[in-house]
């Protein structure tokens, strides 16, 4: 019995590591970018800490920023390359582990662009 009870602790503990970090990874991204259109590209997300360093590639395109998780949303202010504007993107993990974000420029459309996130 306390074999189990150990063992049962134990799986529950690396579950909760595991959510903690589960959003680290590189992805594929395809999102709407309202006013413009679709867009495809890749997206590596790297923990340090309880910190996050999130990077895009969309075509020719690098986009930067840091995140943090709050009620299991991870939301992140990023920009280009220029540094001329920002943004911010909040993403919920589903069941299957990919992210499903929102995002919004400063300045830009009132209206939020879509962007999902598929593991590599």
């Amino acid at each position: 019995m306390r074999r189990i009870t150990i063992t049962s602790l134990l799986l529950l503990l690396a579950l909760s590591v595991s959510a903690k970090t589960g959003f680290s990874g590189t992805y594929s991204v395809s999102g709407t970018n309202p006013g413009v259109g679709p867009y495809k590209g890749t997206l590596t997300i790297t923990p340090r800490g309880e910190v996050y360093d999130v990077y895009w590639t969309i075509g020719n395109l690098q986009y930067g920023g840091v995140g943090i998780v709050t009620n299991d949303v991870l939301s992140v202010g990023y920009t280009g390359g220029d540094r001329s504007w920002f943004g911010v993107i909040a993403y919920k993990q589903n069941a299957a582990g990919n992210l499903e974000g929102r995002w919004a420029v400063a300045g830009r459309q009132g209206k939020p662009g879509t962007e999902t996130a598929v593991r590599k």
